[in-house]
């Protein structure tokens, strides 16, 4: 029998979740964002939990949706990388927007869920009108934006403006949507907003980065120009530019995650722009328009200041290896004048021992002489024979003979290699 992958289950699981339930039409739907850390992941779980056992569900740590039920209303909760979701519906309502608190269990459902509030928006479904005319009073009629959607089998209207029940308004005409088709339509049109809001975090983070890199790379112009014209020692401008580096790679990492994330946003928002099939109406602005009016140049300047950061490290790499450079030759040429002078006091040392040994010769044979020449004296008042003074006068040269001898075979074994 084949034995399962222990990826399997948890990989299929995966695959079926985060699918929104059919949706009715008319109804309202409130959505809320939530931002939260790794430490309140927990916190948000046992509340969760909890929840879902009064209303006999199980909820394990690996779920990543939830669906509860109450009177005329149901929760669609979803867990996403760094916030969650939570979208109250209430079918067969079509009574307009208002009071978003309606749509709450309770008043106080998000006093015990951590997190912050990133966004809220109210969500209207309706069947389209017999005679279509523009919501009168629903929106800013400066910032109205209206598009088909879905193959034109619907259209949306929003303002992506904070009313005053506390969130933003979208309204959709339904031209007969299946309820999954709706129920698609819907995530889409939530993940487009979510995803695009995310992806404009990362802004005021850029813009304070940059001012922090523009000041970073003045201080390496300065640096360079320093170098260049080499007015101060080598080892301060090195020390100046290792502290530069430091703090470049600082200010790299403290907005490199965000920025990385900022950019996976923006391209998340364009998929979920291609999968709503938008077709734009006449003098009227489209999601397409709004979103890249807006998104792409936050998205090129968060690309342009990621690129800039890489420029102004490779800078200071270069910068620091040419003064390093200089520094090594500097040095050569130190240990070059050091070896010569070394060299200049070797050969020095070697002409005064050689003159040492010169003199060591005569004083060597000196006492040598002395000392034969005692034996000689000694000797000849054993052997009366023996010619003193003939003996005497051949002791000097031959001594000299012999030490001079034995010195050149020292010599020639200290400098014969072992």
């Amino acid at each position: 029998m084949l034995r399962n992958h222990p990826q399997r289950d948890v990989l299929e699981k995966e695959l079926q979740q985060r699918f929104f339930p059919p949706l009715p039409c008319p109804c309202r739907i409130g959505h809320f964002m939530l931002t939260l850390n790794s430490h309140s992941r927990a916190d948000e779980l046992a509340q969760l939990q909890q929840l879902a056992a009064s209303q006999g569900k199980l909820l394990s740590e690996s779920d990543t949706d939830l669906e509860l039920q109450w009177p005329n209303l149901w929760l669609r909760w979803e867990k996403h990388t760094e916030f969650s979701t939570y979208s109250f519906v209430e079918p067969g309502n079509n009574a307009g927007f208002g009071p978003i608190e309606q749509l709450l269990p309770s008043a106080d459902f998000f006093d015990r869920l951590p997190g912050q509030l990133f966004r809220v928006v109210q969500l209207q479904l309706v069947d389209a009108p017999r005679f279509e005319q523009e919501p009168d009073g629903q929106f800013a009629k400066a910032h109205c934006i209206s598009s088909l959607l879905a193959g034109n089998k619907a259209r949306i209207w929003t303002d992506f403006r904070k009313h005053p029940e506390g969130g933003g308004r979208v309204l959709l005409w339904d031209y007969g949507l299946t309820a999954s088709a709706r129920a698609r339509l819907v995530q889409q049109l939530f993940d487009l907003g979510n995803y695009r809001k995310l992806s404009l975090l990362g802004w005021p983070l850029t813009r304070h980065t940059l001012h922090e890199l523009q000041a970073l790379e003045q201080q390496l112009l300065h640096i360079t120009e320093r170098i260049e014209q080499q007015q101060d020692s080598d080892e301060k401008l090195l020390r100046e530019l290792c502290q530069l580096t430091a703090q470049s790679e600082r200010l790299t990492a403290a907005s490199s995650a965000r920025l990385e994330a900022s950019s996976a946003y923006y391209q998340l928002t364009l998929d979920r722009l291609k999968s709503l099939r938008e077709q734009s109406i006449d003098g009227l602005m489209s999601l397409q328009d709004f979103s890249e009016r807006r998104l792409t140049p936050a998205f090129r300047t968060a690309q342009s200041l990621q690129s800039r950061q890489r420029s102004l490290l490779e800078r200071l790499g270069r910068s620091t290896e040419l003064l390093r450079t200089r520094i090594n030759v500097q040095l050569e040429r130190q240990n070059t004048n050091l070896l010569a002078s070394m060299e200049q006091r070797a050969r020095q040392q070697l002409a005064l021992q050689r003159t040492v040994e010169r003199v060591s010769v005569v004083a060597i044979s000196y006492y040598a002489v002395q000392l034969l020449d005692k034996l000689l004296v000694s000797l000849s008042s054993f052997l009366p024979w023996l010619p003193l003074k003939v003996a005497q006068c051949l002791s000097v040269p031959l001594v000299i003979g012999v030490v001079a001898l034995l010195l050149a075979r020292l010599h020639r074994k200290t400098r014969t290699p072992q």
